[in-house]
């Protein structure tokens, strides 16, 4: 840029008013100052609640499908019917029960 188009923009700029600060803004400089934690007036709805659950639901599940598996492996070895062995044999003698 030429010198004339800087001193230009200069000029402009120190003839723009300045922006004015939000209203808590003391505030929050003296509570960044502090190490507060900022409050927040937050209403929660049902999807911030699973937001934050999800990681535990996730862990739990991946849990269960493990130990599902594990123990599926097991019966197997023990000597007990796959589960599809299982199934077909409880589906077939149901109305026994």
């Amino acid at each position: 840029m030429s010198e004339e188009k800087l001193r230009k923009l200069f000029t402009a700029a120190r003839e723009e008013t300045a922006p004015v600060p939000p209203e808590d803004f003391l505030e929050d400089v003296l509570r960044m100052a502090r190490s507060e934690p900022r409050v927040m007036a937050r209403t929660s709805s049902l999807s911030d609640g699973l937001d934050r659950l999800f990681p535990r639901i996730a862990f739990a599940a991946l849990a269960v499908i493990v130990l599902c598996v594990a123990a599926d492996f097991v019966l197997t070895a023990a000597g007990m019917p796959e589960l599809g062995d299982g199934l077909s044999l409880f589906s077939a003698q149901w109305f026994f029960l």
